[in-house]
């Protein structure tokens, strides 16, 4: 975004010609233009490269995923677990641990095997459990800043909160002396 909204200032303000802006920010020419036309730079592609040591290590991979659906959680294969079973049981296989690593990393998450969240809904009884805290803040009060001490009491079951600013004896002193 930047580089964009540079390459833009350079046109205008600087050289003012597409190959001068392109040889003093060191862009391509292509770029340049992009930047003419568009504040906003272009989406980058995500790149879909394909799997060529993997191709026939896909089928076995996903068997051991889906097998492992039924397995209990401390039984199931890690990414490097399925790699060595691959180097062991396929021996043309010579595709790189960290290639299987994120194939299984992406069809976990498509096939629903990642962790899940896990939510315990919290329930208070009525009047037993609140939360209180002290806090100062300041309020103008006849025209003058005060600082005031506040009490809160939030309430665990219902949320509601009750609160109480006190204005400290030492304040009103100082406001009426005498």
């Amino acid at each position: 975004m930047e580089l964009f909204e540079q390459i833009r200032r350079e046109y205008e303000f600087g050289v003012g010609t597409i190959a001068g802006v392109s040889r003093k920010l060191s862009v391509h020419r292509r770029m340049v233009r992009e930047a003419l036309n568009s504040a906003v730079p272009p989406e980058s592609k995500a790149q879909q490269r394909r799997l060529r040591k993997l191709g026939a290590a896909t089928a076995f991979i996903d068997r051991i995923l889906i097998e492992d659906r039924q397995a209990p959680a401390k039984q199931r294969h890690t990414a490097h677990r399925i790699w060595e079973r691959l180097c062991a049981e396929l021996p043309d296989f010579s595709g790189s641990e960290r290639s299987v690593r994120g194939y299984v990393h992406r069809r976990r998450q498509q096939l629903g095997l990642t962790a899940r969240e896990v939510f315990v809904p919290q329930s208070y009884d009525w009047g037993v459990e609140a939360q209180v805290d002290w806090y100062e803040a300041w309020a103008t009060l006849g025209g003058e800043r005060i600082k005031l001490q506040v009490f809160e009491m939030r309430s665990m079951a219902s949320g509601g909160a009750y609160r109480q600013p006190i204005r400290p004896a030492w304040s009103l002193r100082e406001l009426h002396p005498g």
